[in-house]
């Protein structure tokens, strides 16, 4: 039996149009419908699952209401379903509310609906965990299309992290598995490395290219990021090597700092949730506080250069900052500001970026080298910066993050 019109309930707790609508299913869907069904779910902002699959709700906007006709209707009609539409009770939970993990699928093209069924099926292949619901965040600014997918019953995270390894090395597609809870809106503080990270480049390896010994100084900083060397060593033997470098390069190397694509769309949104965002750097105060004005950052962290008679002595003033110190200097923001640090979330790309990255509640490597993304909890390594929106769950598609605190 099917009703011949689509009546919508609108939802009141959002400033953004939303309708809701329940479709009751003749019995449960089997897996395999379901992942048939997929490409069409995907077309509309949000669906969740009734407890047995027979029911599905759905969050619709103006586009969702279209395509719920043109994909969604057909599709159910081809699997020969017997369905009805009608007005929900209540407004479905949300998902991180109904589910305790989430698998973030962000494609840095054009999405590609056969490619996504193909690795929500691997996904899932084996999996006892239930579906609780998926939902389709379009692209803004540029951000890669977000497709989530929400479990109930995942015991172990650490173990299903490990089965999407092989997964994240199709290309194209960032795969992460996260408690849902991280989907939850709220402000939250976001720290970043900056060299490779918002930058992309590694001044020191600017400023040494300015002193002659480039090539020597970039070898050590690449074993360096990739875990071969000690961080604070190696900083100390790059920084001898810069000893009476001119310092008026500085000024000239920080007005050609090439930002890492997506930075600024990402500053806009976070600034805009009103989350709270630092840099935490092993580089230099000097030209993070260039890359701050330039995004509109509210904090920098990072090594003072020491001069004498217009040149670098070759030190630093004060500690050091390395993945230690960007550890304390976390923890010590998160008191300040006070968040807790489940609402942290560190992003970098180096060896020394790893204890940050596994002591904020959210860690994400971003374009990392292989070991930092082996031991982050989540892995942006396709998409640009603003990926980490999807990680976040989304922008512009929850407008609760600007109201929750």
């Amino acid at each position: 039996m099917r009703t011949a019109l689509l009546h919508c309930a609108p939802a009141n707790h959002s400033s953004r149009q939303r309708m809701h609508l329940d479709i009751h299913l003749g019995r449960p869907l089997e897996r395999s419908e379901l992942l048939k069904l997929l490409p069409a779910l995907l077309c509309v902002p949000q669906v969740s699952f009734g407890a047995t699959r027979d029911v599905l709700s759905c969050d619709l906007g103006e586009a969702g209401a279209q395509a719920f006709d043109a994909r969604l209707i057909p599709a159910l009609d081809r699997l020969e379903l017997t369905w009805q539409k009608r007005d929900p009770i209540a407004l479905p939970r949300r998902l991180y509310e109904s589910a305790d993990a989430v698998v973030t699928l962000q494609c840095s093209g054009a999405p590609d609906p056969a490619s996504i069924v193909a690795l929500a099926s691997d996904l899932l292949a084996g999996e006892t965990s239930s579906i609780r619901g998926l939902r389709s965040i379009g692209a803004v600014e540029g951000a890669p299309a977000v497709f989530e997918i929400y479990l109930q019953g995942v015991e172990h995270l650490e173990t299903a992290r490990e089965r999407l390894a092989a997964l994240r090395e199709r290309g194209s597609v960032d795969i992460n598995l996260t408690h849902a809870d991280l989907k939850r809106p709220r402000r939250r503080l976001i720290v970043f490395d900056m060299d490779s990270t918002l930058i992309d480049c590694e001044v020191i390896d600017e400023l040494a290219a300015r002193a002659g010994v480039g090539e020597e100084v970039a070898a050590i900083t690449a074993r360096a990021m990739r875990g071969e060397l000690d961080f604070r060593s190696s900083f100390r033997e790059r920084m001898a090597r810069l000893k009476g470098l001119s310092a008026s390069v500085l000024e000239d190397i920080a007005s050609q700092l090439p930002i890492m694509p997506g930075a600024e769309a990402l500053l806009r949104a976070l600034c805009g949730q009103g989350h709270y965002t630092a840099i935490l750097s092993g580089g230099f105060d000097y030209f993070a506080r260039e890359v701050q004005a330039r995004l509109g950052i509210h904090e920098v962290h990072a090594n003072r250069l020491q001069l004498a008679d217009g040149a670098l002595t070759g030190e630093v003033e004060g500690a050091i900052v390395d993945g230690a110190r960007k550890v304390e200097l976390l923890e010590a923001l998160a008191r300040e500001q006070g968040f807790d640090l489940r609402d942290t979330v560190a992003v970098g790309d180096g060896a020394n970026d790893i204890p940050m990255l596994t002591r904020a509640g959210l860690g994400v490597a971003f374009h990392a080298k292989p070991l930092v993304r082996e031991r982050a909890p989540c892995a942006v390594s396709y998409a640009d910066l603003t990926g980490l929106l999807g990680l976040l769950g989304d922008s512009s598609a929850s407008p609760e993050y600007a109201r929750s605190g």
